[in-house]
């Protein structure tokens, strides 16, 4: 691939240059081809204080971002001009974005069909175009991206986690899942996967625990309590609920 922002920009190939050209890059990289206004370039690399040169500068930022692309595969420039905005020409399969959205929801429509073993491997396999924060060197220029694409990052690993609970890898889950509670707390999904985890280890304390933290957790932030899924699961850790436990024996969380 061509483009790669999941992670800190990077254009295979070609050095960006200056960060201006890369906050410039990033921009147009956000919106996929999109046409974006020069007003808003200005605001992006600028803020509320652009120069008087601004329009010379950006215009030299474009011809450098042109000059050192590749053109598409139809041999057209990347960086076209149409009235009052640029837009960043992509050929299929240049972005990283669209790779892991490509894998990730082939990931979610083979666990929707029964094939769970599939479903992972796709999601892995997309989670592994990450290479750190998304657009990590610019992210103040496409906050709005930025926050879209944690989201999408968050979800996967999520749907990943199901799908290797589904598996019986719940020993292996509890450190990962550990991590995902760490770093976005008031997310209930991963508590709820961790709650199963542990209980399917046989750690039923630790289960029960991690449902008090959660517990806590909302009731001081919001004043609220943790939704249906949490809390009928936790109903069913503290009945012993034998369907909690994976059907192949092999996976059982209390052995004999």
């Amino acid at each position: 691939m061509l483009f790669r922002v999941l992670g800190p920009v990077e254009v295979h190939g070609a050095a960006v240059g200056p960060r201006k050209q890369r906050m410039l890059l990033a921009a147009l990289l956000a919106r996929r081809g999109g046409w974006v206004s020069t007003g808003h370039l200005a605001g992006v690399l600028w803020e509320d204080d652009p120069p008087r040169s601004a329009t010379a500068n950006m215009q030299t930022y474009v011809w450098e971002l042109r000059r050192r692309l590749p053109p598409t595969k139809l041999g057209r420039p990347r960086v076209p001009r149409e009235r009052e905005g640029y837009r960043l020409l992509l050929d299929g399969g240049d972005l990283d974005v669209e790779s892991f959205e490509d894998l990730a929801a082939r990931g979610r429509r083979a666990l929707a069909a029964g094939d769970v073993a599939d479903g992972a491997r796709f999601l892995a396999a997309a989670l592994e175009l990450w290479r750190g924060e998304p657009f990590e060197d610019v992210a103040r220029a496409v906050p709005l991206a930025v926050k879209q694409l944690r989201e999408q990052r968050q979800l996967a690993c999520e749907d990943l986690l199901d799908a290797r609970l589904r598996l019986g890898e719940h020993r292996e889950a509890v450190d990962d899942l550990y991590r995902l509670t760490a770093a976005d707390p008031l997310r209930e999904r991963p508590w709820t996967q961790l709650m199963l985890a542990l209980y399917r280890c046989g750690r039923r304390a630790e289960a029960l625990h991690t449902y008090r933290r959660l517990y806590h957790l909302l009731d001081n932030e919001y004043g609220i309590q943790p939704g249906v899924p949490a809390r009928e699961l936790h109903g069913r850790i503290l009945a012993d609920d034998p369907t909690l436990l994976p059907a192949d024996s092999r996976y059982a969380a209390f052995p004999a």
